[in-house]
């Protein structure tokens, strides 16, 4: 099994590098500081003790490079960001099957659009993971896995010997009868914050304790959108979420608040806005969903004038 790694960020980086570690076929691609250092130095990973590893990699800007050698790509991890007017998928060689790992609820749909359900397997990726500096990846303590289901809930090969090749690079993961449920279990957790911590410009250990009432209505509000899009959400998800929160590193952040943060092109709509129009389709209120995101877009518009 040959694995293509699309974006070469935190996600890609540091999942990519550690299937390589462990002995398996995976390719990068990549392009400008970022090939280029792939190429020069390697892929490096830092872990949550401060361990700095150096990672030889095959690495390109086109994929007939990556399978110059005769071996197609089998599957693409699509690490890119779902950013506004980008394409999250502009490359994926004829034929190789998608795993998704974007922060939306919509893009495994966007996705199925584009290459069909038979070829998009959804994908959860749990774990702090920043992106300090081109093809150079820091792990903060907490999760750190990747759970990978199907359109129809049934079980898949190929996901399965993706799964195992996790489970011997030291990640966890686990191919989920319904992802879809971890999607939206996700989705509760990492949007809001990102979204409450841009906001209020502070870390989730402020805002488990100093804005507990919003943040929870604002899992309320998607616990709501999500039982009315058909998911079987668990009945205790937004207490479930809650103390999942308490468990995290008090100065964690998104890397959607981390874009933010910076004036960057981040996937704020991606995440909230998906959750949102989700709601409207289900003709579900998101009185603080919309809150927040309105107050993002408005300071984010008079930043850009």
């Amino acid at each position: 099994m040959r694995i293509g790694v699309l974006g070469v960020g935190a996600v890609g980086g540091w999942f990519g590098g550690r299937l390589v570690q462990a002995g398996y076929d995976v390719v990068f691609l990549a392009r400008g500081e970022t090939l280029t250092r792939l190429r020069e130095v390697g892929l490096t990973l830092i872990d949550e003790h401060g361990e700095r590893s150096i990672i030889p990699v095959k690495a390109a800007d086109n994929w007939g490079e990556l399978t110059a050698d005769g071996v197609d790509v089998d599957v693409v991890i699509a690490a890119t960001k779902a950013l506004p007017g980008n394409d999250p998928f502009p490359q994926v060689p004829a034929g190789a099957a998608v795993v998704t790992t974007h922060n939306s609820v919509e893009i495994p749909y966007l996705a199925a659009g584009r290459f069909g359900e038979d070829k998009v397997f959804p994908g959860v990726i749990r774990g702090f993971f920043i992106h300090t500096g081109p093809a150079e990846v820091t792990f903060r303590p907490g999760p750190m896995s990747l759970n990978i289901g199907t359109f129809d809930d049934s079980t898949n090969d190929l996901v399965g010997a993706v799964i195992e090749a996790l489970h011997m690079a030291g990640l966890g993961g686990e191919q989920l009868p319904d992802i879809w449920v971890d999607i939206w279990a996700k989705a509760m957790f990492v949007a809001n914050l990102g979204a409450l911590g841009a906001l209020a410009d502070s870390p989730i250990g402020y805002l488990r304790s100093e804005m507990r009432d919003s943040l929870t209505r604002m899992f309320e509000e998607t616990e709501a959108v999500g039982r009315a899009c058909g998911v079987a959400l668990p009945e205790d998800i937004v207490s479930r979420t809650l103390a999942f929160t308490d468990d995290q590193g008090y100065d964690n952040t998104s890397s959607m608040q981390r874009d933010y943060t910076a004036g960057l092109t981040n996937e704020l709509d991606a995440q909230i806005g998906a959750i949102r129009r989700m709601g409207q389709k289900a003709k579900v209120e998101t009185p603080t969903l919309d809150l927040v995101y309105g107050a993002l877009v408005g300071r984010q518009h008079k930043h850009m004038n």
